[in-house]
Order: C-alpha cells, then structure tokens, then sequence
C-alpha cells in the first residue's frame, strides 16, 4: 500500500489554492469561505497541514445502544410501551417521570441488568431513586459498572425553573446519593444556544459539580453521564460530540480524574415541525449519523409524529429502524471515531473546542455556573443567538422544508412539545431557560389562515 501512494506526490495547500484560483477565473478566493453562527471561518478545503499534531482517535468503540424514549403519565402504558420496543429491537430505555408513580408497574418484566436504562426525573420524583436501586438490587448489584442510570439533575432543573425547588444545599445534596454525575446539556441547544454556548455551558455544569463534590470530598468513583441534543448541521454535530470529550478531558485533568464518559444523545426537538411530519423522518435520519459519528454511547431518536402528542407504534418503530439500518446496513458500529484522521472534522473539532474553552473560562471567571445563572448572563447569551435563529428562519435565511420553504397548504396540525414537569413560581428568582421551537410561529399562522 505504501509503495502505491509513492507513485504519487504530496500537493501542499498553497498548490491546491493555486489550482483552485486559477479554477474560478477572476472570482475571489474568499467568496468561497463562510462563517458559522460560532464565529468559525469555514474554508473551500482542508488537507493536512491544518492539522498541526498527530491525531488519535477520541473513543475505542463504536458501539451505541438504541434507546426507546419514553414520557412516563401512566405506569402501565409505558410498561407496555418498553416491553414492546424491547421486543422490536431496543437495547435501551430512556424514562422521562416528573411525578409519584408505581416503579414496579413502570419495571414489570423488565431485566434492568441486561439493557441500558436512564430514568429522567424531577425533584417530584425523587422516590424513583430508591425504588431502582431496590429493584435492581434483586437483580445484580447496584453501583458504577451498571448501564442504568437515574439522572436528577438540580443545576438542570435550577437553569430550566430559574430558581431551587427547595434550596441550593438541598437540592445539591441528590449527588451524593447517584453513583454518576449528570449532565443535562441539551437543555442550551433546546433553548436556541449555538454550539460553543451549549459546550462551554455543559462544562461549566460539569465544574459547578466537581467542586460541589471535591469541596466534600467525594469526588472519586464517579461515571460521568451527558444527555446532549443532536440538530441537522450535520459536520458541526459530528464535531461538537467530538470536542466535548476534549474538554471534559481537559477539565479532568485539572481536578486528577479520569472518570469514566457516557454521552447519552437524543435528536433534537427544537428544529422539528408539526405540520410536515414526515419531514422529520429525514432530519433525525441525519441527527442520528452524526451522533454516531460523534461517539454518542447512546441514542434516543424522536419519532417523526411526536409533536403531534401520542406517539404512535408506527413512529416508535420507524425511529427505531433508523438506527438498525445505521447499524445493520451502514456498518457504522463497526469502527471507532470514523471522523478520526478527517482533516475538516479534526479541525473543526479543535476550533470548537478551543473557543467554548475561552467562554467556559469567561463563565468561570464571573463566578462558575450558579452565579451566572443567578445574574442571568448565561439565560441573556443563549437568548441572544436565539432570536437570530428565529430570525433568520423567518427570514429564510435559514430553510426548513415544510416550515418556510415548500409548504403543504393542507396542513393544519400543530405541535405540542414535550416540557419538564413540575411546580413553577410565577416570579422565579432568576429568568428561565426555555426550549424553544423554530417552527411554532409558522404553524400557528397557517392554523389561522386554515381555520
């Protein structure tokens, strides 16, 4: 194989720029670079004297489990529900329960110790906690090498209500009972963060964490768990998974830790729409690849028709088959970092890496997490890029199929998108970090224009 590239000479960037100016006849180079909404010049091409030291691949697997997502209102339904996707293929559970249930209902018949399980849960819910760890006691023993996790997130709930449920000790006080250390970051993606705000966010998360526990002494023996969303800017998502292992190696080292990482991907729900749903099977189509090729450990695609609000068998199915083609047909399970050795990936990765560092660093700098939550610059910095989303798919600069760009006019459904439950105080002490949905103001016109 060598000898065979031999025959070939190398050609620098310069020759390659030199070829492709001579190319567009008079037209300037530049026009072919653009900038993403991270502040990041993309270039016409890359080759490998963008990457300025050897690269090795960021995880050894390419293993992921297929999680059925499963909003837990009716103990029996939901049974019903996991047994069902379990016998359709799933690998994994994903629970969302934000009130009191009947855990053994929820368990029947289920082997927690032969299949990835997240139990989402709010401070109303905490009873979930103790009940899995009794069940799954029964079966195997309960501690880190488990794939089961019950993720109580207070910093996540704290961000999303904008204040405590009880108080900030209290509420803090659920780590020292989890074996993991959660990291709810698709909460900033949902919001309408562009990816360094949700990367540089996420890891000031995971540092407000770390010092909870290094001040008590109980950082040791910990898996570290994220749940990122996943939209359709396909080579940025791939990327964005990539230089979050970067970072969180990198925030590691400063604590001497080499925690275990799990990332737990979902597809995105703020870049779906209700009235062309089918469209949506092609979007989490892609979200599902480049969390894949991203390294995600586990994967939750929504069902195309979720926003429509019962999700149906055929949706579940569908979402499910998506990643059996991925795995079965594709091979992507295959290989380890495919992304690895990809001169735009690899540079992208570090680019990203390297400016939501210098924004965790601001984060920090004005105090960590808590405090910016409590001023309010993180909710002020997401909301900022938000309303250039919106803003420029309302003006078309960004297009959605179905949405604002090739329409169905018979269309008239509109999405009911799932929310964490709970108590909310109508004057929260700081402001909220909302989800949003780009195509609701889309939707509700064509209502009114239909009704």
């Amino acid at each position: 194989m060598n000898s065979l590239f031999n025959e070939f000479s190398p050609v620098s960037a310069k020759q390659w720029k030199e070829q492709i100016v001579k190319d567009l006849k008079g037209i300037d180079f530049d026009q072919l670079k653009w900038k993403t909404n991270n502040g990041i010049t993309i270039n016409p091409f890359y080759n490998s004297e963008d990457i300025t030291e050897k690269k090795v691949p960021l995880f050894t697997s390419g293993h992921w489990d297929i999680c059925e997502q499963i909003t837990v209102t009716d103990e029996q339904k939901a049974n019903d529900r996991a047994l069902a996707a379990l016998k359709g293929g799933a690998s994994g559970l994903s629970f969302y329960i934000h009130k009191k249930i009947n855990t053994k209902t929820l368990l029947k018949d289920i082997s927690l110790e032969h299949i990835y399980t997240q139990f989402f849960i709010s401070n109303d819910a905490l009873h979930v906690l103790d009940d899995v760890k009794e069940f799954y006691g029964k079966q195997n023993a309960f501690d880190g090498k488990i794939k089961c996790f019950v993720n109580v997130d207070p910093l996540c709930l704290f961000a999303f209500y904008g204040e405590w449920h009880d108080n900030q000790e209290k509420d803090l006080s659920v780590l020292d009972r989890l074996v993991h250390i959660p990291v709810n970051v698709s909460l900033y993606q949902e919001a309408g963060a562009n990816t360094v705000n949700e990367l540089a966010t996420g890891l000031s998360h995971l540092n407000e964490y770390f010092n909870y526990l290094d001040n008590k002494q109980s950082l040791k023996n910990k898996t570290l768990h994220f749940i990122f969303s996943v939209n359709g800017d396909f080579y940025n998502e791939i990327a964005k998974l990539r230089a979050f292992r970067k970072l969180v190696t990198l925030l590691q080292e400063q604590y001497k830790t080499s925690f275990a990482v799990h990332i737990h991907a979902q597809t995105a729900q703020i870049n779906k729409s209700s009235i062309d749903a089918y469209t949506n099977m092609l979007r989490t189509t892609t979200e599902a690849m480049s969390a894949v090729l991203g390294g995600c450990d586990s994967l939750g695609v929504l069902p195309f028709n979720e926003g429509f609000g019962e999700v149906t068998e055929f949706g579940s199915r569908i979402s499910r088959n998506q990643q059996h083609i991925l795995k079965d047909e594709s091979y992507l399970d295959k290989v380890a970092d495919i992304a690895a050795g990809s001169y735009y990936l690899e540079t992208l990765t570090d680019q990203l890496a390297e400016k939501a560092w210098e924004q965790f660093k601001l984060i920090e700098s004005k105090g960590g997490f808590i405090e910016c939550i409590k001023s309010n610059f993180i909710q002020d910095t997401i909301a900022a890029n938000a309303a250039e989303l919106t803003s420029q798919v309302k003006e078309g600069k960004i297009v959605m199929v179905g949405v604002n760009k090739y329409q169905d006019p018979k269309e008239t459904s509109i999405s009911s998108v799932f929310m964490v439950k709970g108590k909310e105080h109508s004057q929260p002490a700081a402001k909220r970090i909302k989800p949003i949905r780009l195509a609701l103001s889309f939707e509700e016109e064509k209502l009114k224009v239909n009704s």
